[in-house]
């Protein structure tokens, strides 16, 4: 195991009606100046607006973070929160709307230069200016975690860019998740939020053979959690057990405890990115098919903990590496997934654009997914 620290400083205030505890624990000081900030307005229409307006009073409101939040929207919202004086951020909707709120927080202090896309660009070259802007998280769609972590993903559209960044001073002062705020989310949303969490949990798993088996534990429960309850939530969107479960398992696969002492790829994410920038594909659409390609990539390297994970997780006896892999796509497949870019009637022409950009930062547990390895992939998926 290696060495490692783990903080998380989220208060996660969790069930039915938790929006009530606004006001019971005064979670919002008396003096904030709250921007609220949320997307494309479905909050207006389920009845989460109403509810959540009972409990706070912002001083200004911004609609319309994208599904995969822009630099360009962000950028409006900088502004609006600097010209309203806000100290408090409040994010109501799904990890979109929580990336963009912890983009915009750290942006409101940004100086190193003219161009806040920097944050992610040339993260780590530069130290952030810390967020000062306190951040509240409304969860309305389970997938990212990010509503317990200090992580974010932001695009720019200009360049067709996909950039992650985290900085431990967005991580939300709390986060309340109401499994009744995700119940009128349409099938493909939430199949894509199973997706991801599962996704994110392979993510920290795979890259390691034995080198926690405390986290392995945890991680193979997560995922069998998910696989159980995926069937029940998609027929049943108002099962309230099976919902409640799918919202905990997806913040449990993201709160970074899962990735205690242990090597992590990420190789799936970062290709399903750029699928996304290119292809306009969902987030949880690319990784039902960059999960499958990277783990027949790492076959041999991984053989291992793929076997492992055959036993563990499908409760395949006596397995083979590729076991996993077959299994893993089958799940996705019973769910209505795409497991093929070509599935998608997408051609091969942003093959060589994506591939490119890997030259400059190889990714995956072995950092071998450069150029070659990425093109190779995603002739695999196609």
């Amino acid at each position: 195991m290696k060495n490692f620290t783990y903080y998380n400083p989220v208060k996660l205030i969790y069930g039915k009606g938790s929006c009530e505890e606004i006001s019971k624990q005064q979670l919002i000081p008396e003096d904030a100046r709250v921007m609220m900030i949320y997307g494309g307005g479905s909050i207006k229409k389920n009845g989460v607006y109403e509810e959540v307006k009972k409990y706070v009073k912002p001083v200004i409101e911004f609609g319309g973070i994208e599904a995969n939040p822009t630099h360009e929207t962000c950028s409006k919202a900088i502004a609006l929160a600097k010209e309203n004086q806000i100290n408090f951020l409040l994010a109501v909707g799904g990890g979109s709307v929580v990336d963009g709120t912890k983009y915009i927080a750290l942006g409101m202090e940004h100086t190193y230069s003219n161009d806040t896309y920097d944050i992610v660009m040339k993260a780590g070259q530069f130290k952030y200016q810390k967020a000062k802007a306190q951040i509240g998280v409304i969860l309305t769609l389970p997938a990212t975690g990010s509503e317990m972590n200090c992580g974010f993903v932001i695009s720019r559209k200009s360049d067709n860019m996909k950039m992650a960044g985290q900085d431990v001073s967005v991580f939300p002062k709390w986060s309340i998740v109401d499994p009744c705020h995700s119940m009128s989310l349409p099938d493909n949303q939430v199949r894509n939020g199973i997706i991801d969490s599962f996704v994110h949990v392979y993510e920290q798993y795979i890259g390691h053979y034995q080198e926690n088996p405390v986290t392995d534990g945890e991680a193979e429960a997560v995922m069998r959690t998910l696989m159980k309850v995926a069937p029940i939530t998609l027929k049943d969107h108002y099962d309230y057990q099976a919902r409640a479960t799918f919202c905990y398992a997806a913040t449990v696969a993201l709160n970074y405890s899962l990735a205690c002492g242990v090597e992590q790829c990420w190789g799936a994410h970062m290709i399903g990115h750029e699928i996304t920038a290119y292809y306009g594909l969902a987030h949880g659409e690319t990784l039902a098919m960059t999960m499958p390609g990277v783990m027949r990539f790492h076959k041999e390297k991984n053989a291992k903990k793929l076997i492992q994970m055959a036993q563990q997780v499908f409760g395949i006896p006596n397995p083979k590496p590729e076991d996993a892999i077959t299994a893993t796509e089958n799940f996705f497949l019973s769910i209505g997934a795409k497991v093929r870019l070509s599935q998608w009637e997408k051609g091969k022409e942003f093959f060589d654009q994506i591939a490119q950009k890997f030259d400059s930062r190889p990714c995956g547990v072995y950092k071998d997914i450069d150029s070659k390895a990425c093109l190779t992939i995603l002739n695999d998926i196609y």
